[in-house]
Formats: structure tokens, C-alpha cells, sequence
């Protein structure tokens, strides 16, 4: 649920759009009417051929980190968590986050966002079951390249941390993996899960503002398991479109966390 945009003192925004796909886009501004124009008229990436969208949560904040980290959070949600936070349900919210059945790759909790928006125009969502696209028809694609530097910290980050999961974040430019960074595993069980330190996802996207490189996605370890997405990760898929890297067995596979599936793709390693 969602009430009229917000006209508050605060100057700074983070919103949940539904698009004409059923997939959900969390991001954050400090100017909400401007910014769903925008969305509206195709202007931003990933709505652009998703039109038209729908506002169907926001909260204001005092700055602009604050909104940040509420988009950074709800970006790592699954579907489940993203609706029980339309819906105003606490009760689901907290759930989720006990049995970390939709929590994704979490930027910290959801304390501090407030269910329902303030409004109260119903919103109905199509819930899409999620998949991994092995087939014969969905093929991997030569889509990426991954830098000899980022593939050793990876299976370095992988290997220090064993048995518990290491994780981290993929930085570069286009299709190319430039940088893994390590980032501290928050999860409550480390063993089994990983979730990733909000501190690392706001300095990465600081750098990225001031002209550095570009968050594309994110890397974890299976320490018992294969370099393919389980099934506790699919339920943590958020289906924004980012890199997933899984390491395991001292290999690292790469996949795209698409809406409902996640894609397999392969790569090269090679400098950029």
C-alpha cells in the first residue's frame, strides 16, 4: 500500500515500484515526483521496457545515506519480504527475516522502514516462481570478463573463510568484473547463509558516485556445496538483474539473477 507522494521536510526518498513485468525496482532520490516522471517516460534503465510502473511504497529520510541503505536493504529482499513490506505486515516481516526465507543478500534489517507507506490503495502482485535457467534453450552466454585479480580473491575470500561462507561484492565497469572486495558475513549463521555488511554496499556506491567503478553484483561461497545457485538462494533472489558469482570446490560460476530465474553465464579471465 502506498498513499499520495510524499511532501515532508525531508529531503530524501526510498520507494518500491511494480512493473507492467510483475518484478519489483527499489531505488532512491530526493525528489519523488521528478524521479517517477522519469520512470514513467522511460528515462531510467531498467524500467524503460518494464512500463508502466507503479509506486507502491515510500518513506522519506533525513539524508541521503539513510535512503540509501533503505534501498540497498530492500533491493536484497525477496518477493515475499518486498510484499509483506507493501502489505504492512510486520508479522510476515519478521518471520521472513527469522526463517531467512526471503531475505536475499540483506544490507543490514528492516527496523527502520515503515510497512504500508502511509496510504491505503490496495496492491495485488503476481508472485513468480523462481527457477534456474540450465536448460538446452536457455544456454549460457559469453556475456562476461572476469579479471585474474578478481578471480583470486574470490577463491582467496573462499578459502580463508571455510566452513563458513564467504562473500562479497563484484565491482567493474559493463560486462567486466574488475575488483571482488570482501565484505564481512553478518549473517546469524555464517555456516549456511551469508549477508552482506551494509558498510562495504554504501562505500561501494559512494566510490561509484564519485567516478569509480560500478557495483554489478555480488559473490558467495558454497564451502560444502557446488558452484551453482541452491535452493536457499533462490529463495534469496531478488531478480534485480545483478552478477551473481557462487565459489566452491576451487571453481567460480557466474549467474545473472534475472526476474524468477537465475541465467547462466559464462566468462573469460582477462584484465579489462
Amino acid at each position: 500500500m502506498v498513499g499520495p507522494l510524499s511532501h515532508s521536510a525531508m529531503a530524501f526518498h526510498a520507494y518500491l515500484l511494480l512493473c507492467a513485468d510483475g518484478s519489483f525496482y527499489a531505488g532512491h532520490t530526493d525528489d519523488l515526483e521528478a524521479r517517477m516522471a522519469q520512470h514513467q517516460h522511460g528515462i531510467s534503465g531498467y524500467t524503460a521496457k518494464r512500463r508502466p510502473v507503479r509506486l507502491v511504497w515510500q518513506q522519506d529520510f533525513a539524508t541521503r545515506d539513510e535512503a540509501l541503505s533503505a534501498e540497498l536493504r530492500i533491493k536484497g529482499w525477496s518477493r515475499a519480504k518486498k510484499q509483506a513490506l507493501i502489505d504492512g505486515d510486520r508479522d510476515r516481516l519478521k518471520a521472513l527475516a527469522r526463517n531467512r526465507q526471503g531475505s536475499g543478500v540483506q544490507p543490514g534489517g528492516f527496523d527502520r522502514l515503515s510497512p504500508n507507506g502511509g496510504g491505503d490503495n490496495e496492491v495485488v502482485v503476481t508472485q513468480t516462481p523462481f527457477a534456474l535457467s540450465l536448460s538446452k534453450g536457455a544456454s549460457a552466454t559469453l556475456d562476461m570478463t572476469l579479471s585474474p585479480a578478481a578471480l583470486t580473491a574470490m577463491l582467496d575470500a573462499a578459502a580463508r573463510a571455510h566452513p563458513r561462507e564467504a562473500c562479497g561484492l563484484l565491482l567493474g565497469h559493463g560486462n567486466h568484473i574488475a575488483l571482488a572486495q570482501e565484505c564481512t558475513n553478518v549473517a546469524p549463521d555464517p555456516s549456511h547463509h551469508f549477508e552482506i555488511n551494509p558498510v562495504g554496499l554504501i562505500a561501494a556506491h559512494r566510490a561509484a558516485r564519485a567516478g569509480g567503478p560500478a557495483l554489478i553484483g555480488y559473490f558467495h561461497s558454497h564451502p560444502n556445496g557446488l558452484a551453482r545457485p541452491s535452493v536457499t538462494d533462490s529463495a534469496q533472489a531478488a531478480g534485480d538483474g545483478r552478477i551473481w558469482a557462487i565459489v566452491a570446490q576451487g571453481q567460480v560460476s557466474l549467474w545473472r539473477d534475472a526476474p524468477s530465474v537465475f541465467q547462466a553465464l559464462s566468462y573469460h579471465v582477462a584484465d579489462g
